[in-house]
């Protein structure tokens, strides 16, 4: 069975980064409906709650693993994200370091996709198979560095353009992608990419891809879920 410990180590070092990347492609206000979908023990719901004054919370896993500090605010469900039917639609929905580890990421993410209400926002995130060292041991070895054999929590690699793809057909405009997470450089002995090297280069020097989309539509008054 999967761990919470498999859950936080396949993210990496860079996991602050890429929730703070996450946020911002969120663009979150206050007065929201949030919904975090492999939301794990509730860092992000956390987060949310504590800094931007939300409508609701709701958070969905396979496994409960929810800290009972946010029990009271979080409209929790143990339920597998392939599974998310019948869920209250909200105005950001995330996914973030999710998908990967699911046997059916496709049908995830076009459930998550028809849970984004009208002028509402889905983000989510997944390993980059795009970069330098990814590309360097495909070439050498034959794998992808972070779907490598044996590593059981990364199941689904997702190329972005199949993502893209998914979202459009769920009605959902797909923003430009962005990336987070400093990459290591290969043969470095661990270290990874300076700032400016990712800057100009992100998409071969960072660990996570993520894609933003929206949902047209006019969001209803936050005030009416106050």
């Amino acid at each position: 069975m999967r761990t919470y410990a498999d859950q936080l180590d396949s993210a990496g070092s860079s996991m602050e980064e890429i929730v703070q990347a996450a946020l911002a492609a969120a663009r979150p206000q206050p007065g929201l409906r949030w919904l975090d979908i492999g939301c794990g023990r509730g860092e992000l719901l956390r987060r949310i709650r504590d800094e931007w004054r939300p409508a609701s919370l709701g958070g969905i896993d396979a496994i409960d693993w929810l800290d009972e500090d946010l029990r009271a605010d979080v409209d929790f469900h143990k339920v597998a994200a392939e599974d998310a039917d019948e869920l209250p639609v909200a105005d950001r929905v995330l996914l973030i370091e999710v998908i990967e580890h699911l046997e059916a990421p496709w049908s995830a993410l076009r459930k998550a996709a028809r849970l984004v209400a009208p002028g509402g926002r889905l983000v989510v995130s997944t390993p980059n198979v795009a970069t330098l060292r990814t590309r360097l041991e495909l070439a050498l070895r034959g794998n992808l560095t972070s779907f490598r054999p044996g590593y059981d929590p990364h199941i689904s690699p997702a190329l972005p353009h199949v993502t893209e793809r998914i979202l459009r057909e769920e009605g959902l405009t797909p923003e430009p992608p962005q990336f987070a997470g400093a990459d290591v450089i290969s043969l470095s002995k661990g270290r990874v990419w300076p700032e400016r090297i990712r800057l100009r280069y992100p998409a071969l020097t960072s660990v996570s891809l993520m894609i933003a989309a929206a949902r047209d539509g006019e969001r209803p008054d936050p005030g009416a879920f106050a």
